[in-house]
């Protein structure tokens, strides 16, 4: 059990997405909820959208579990540790879910789990909805050699591509100017650019037009997201109303 009594207060932090921003997450709390047995590490947060962080690691305790609730603005749920359980299954270490605006669910975990999680990011109700392993799924050539991918989300008349990369080690790229906003999370060993190396379970944002060298010297796996800058995220009109149990 995490053993932090911090509470969180509605706040904004690495909102603004023309900023380059790298956090490990180490360095930061873990926040109690008032779910039961729920918690959450922020990487980015804006109390204009929500109250609770977009961005973030939410852990379960044993049992821990969240109320019947809905999405209005879809999530993203990658599956680190531990079993994620709802309505529709049970979800090992590796599973890539999407859901799409609008879903409703009852989340627990009966051992516990450690997940990645985005919120608020997935507007329109016609999104598929995603239910991936990303350790069942085969390895596909990518543009550069060192560099493996696995698709996992990308739909006409929506502007946002997630995928997993592998980048074997040594794999170095020098002066990589993206032309979206790009997101790196580091699933399995480190990611490193000029400024700095950032081991499993850190979470980097790269603004369009920003130069920057990135690497691995031991190889990695990332989770990466792309989407333009000015992407709107969900914003939750006052009338909206949780589903009652």
């Amino acid at each position: 059990m995490v053993s932090s009594q911090l509470q969180w207060q509605p706040q904004k932090i690495n909102e603004n997405l023309s900023v380059r921003v790298a956090v490990l997450s180490t360095s930061l709390p873990w926040y109690d909820t008032e779910f039961t047995g729920i918690w959450y590490i922020c990487f980015e947060s804006d109390n204009e959208v929500q109250d609770h962080p977009v961005t973030m690691l939410s852990r379960f305790d044993p049992g821990g579990f969240f109320e019947l609730h809905g999405h209005p603005g879809g999530e993203e749920i990658l599956v680190l540790q531990g079993n994620f359980v709802d309505e529709t299954g049970i979800y090992l270490p590796g599973t890539y879910i999407l859901n799409p605006e609008g879903f409703i669910h009852h989340p627990y975990s009966d051992e516990g789990c450690l997940t990645f999680v985005k919120l608020r990011q997935h507007g329109g109700k016609n999104r598929q909805q995603v239910r991936k392993n990303i350790y069942e799924l085969p390895w596909q050539s990518g543009i550069i050699p060192q560099i493996e991918v696995k698709p996992l989300y990308q739909q006409i008349d929506f502007p946002e591509k997630v995928w997993i990369e592998r980048w074997q080690p040594g794999t170095a790229l020098f002066n990589v100017v993206e032309s979206e906003v790009k997101e790196i999370f580091v699933i399995e060993g480190t990611w490193s650019d000029e400024l700095g190396n950032y081991p499993a379970s850190s979470w980097l944002r790269y603004p369009p037009g920003y130069s920057y060298s990135p690497s691995s010297a031991k190889g990695c796996m990332v989770y990466v997201k792309t989407y333009p800058l000015d992407t709107t995220r969900f914003i939750v009109g006052k009338d909206f109303r949780h589903p009652q149990i």
